[in-house]
């Protein structure tokens, strides 16, 4: 694995003799508030519960079953940290736009 750019850009490489490499690219917030393209945490750990599943079904190991459920928690989290980070959001444009009619009158 090769960081292109800290925490957003990744050249994972391919198994094996193949000498290519494959990027993970994650959405990454601008100054203005908009994104660029990119996936989220959130995908990566469902893609990596579907491969371990399909891992499962193919050859069955106590570890591949951990490996799920520690993925399953690990998206539970994700889910949880998610919902505070709109949360904060939310309160922020509450408060802006009250500051904002504050201001106005």
């Amino acid at each position: 694995m090769r960081t292109e750019k800290a925490g957003v850009s990744f050249l994972l490489d391919n198994f094996g003799d193949d000498p290519g490499s494959q990027e993970v690219k994650f959405t990454e917030k601008n100054t203005d508030g908009s994104f660029n393209p990119g996936t989220t945490n959130e995908e990566v750990i469902q893609m990596l519960i579907d491969r371990f599943y399909f891992l499962q079904g193919s050859n069955w190991s106590s570890e591949n079953a951990t490996v799920i459920l520690m993925l399953k928690s690990i998206r539970k989290l994700l889910g949880k940290r998610l919902s505070k980070k709109i949360g904060k959001v939310k309160k922020y444009n509450e408060f802006i736009a009250k500051d904002s009619d504050t201001n106005n009158s």
